[in-house]
């Protein structure tokens, strides 16, 4: 896949997932994973990853050991708002696209996280 290309890599980071909360847009990029609105689960399902910021993509990638398959790419100039919305010790951006989708992830460093992507999306 394009986001192990070394010289392209603008950050990589250690990161967590949150399928289940509201507009996470699970259902689009984990096959078989239901809408939001159907899941009943009282349990919070977070998927452990890599996320890889190129020039064109950040890209988030599952650990291995992980149930969940998830591997997707979400485009720099599909981005519109990167926030954080970190409570107590959790660490959490969230990263508005365009279409509506905010992916959210748990991450350390998430003001130079979203500095670089920033610098990357000022770079299109």
């Amino acid at each position: 896949m394009p986001y192990a290309d070394a010289p392209t890599v603008l950050v990589r980071k250690f990161a967590t997932y949150q399928p289940d909360l509201p507009r996470s847009g699970a259902s689009d990029v984990i096959p078989g994973w239901p809408p939001s609105a159907s899941r009943r689960s009282p349990r919070r399902l977070e998927v452990g990853g890599r996320l890889t910021l190129t020039p064109e993509v950040l890209w988030f990638r599952a650990l291995p050991v992980t149930i969940v398959r998830a591997d997707f790419g979400l485009p720099v100039e599909e981005i519109v708002r990167l926030e954080d919305v970190s409570h107590g010790v959790r660490k959490l951006v969230r990263v508005r696209l365009r279409s509506g989708i905010e992916p959210t992830f748990l991450l350390w460093g998430v003001p130079r996280f979203i500095a670089a992507v920033e610098r990357a999306r000022a770079a299109l």
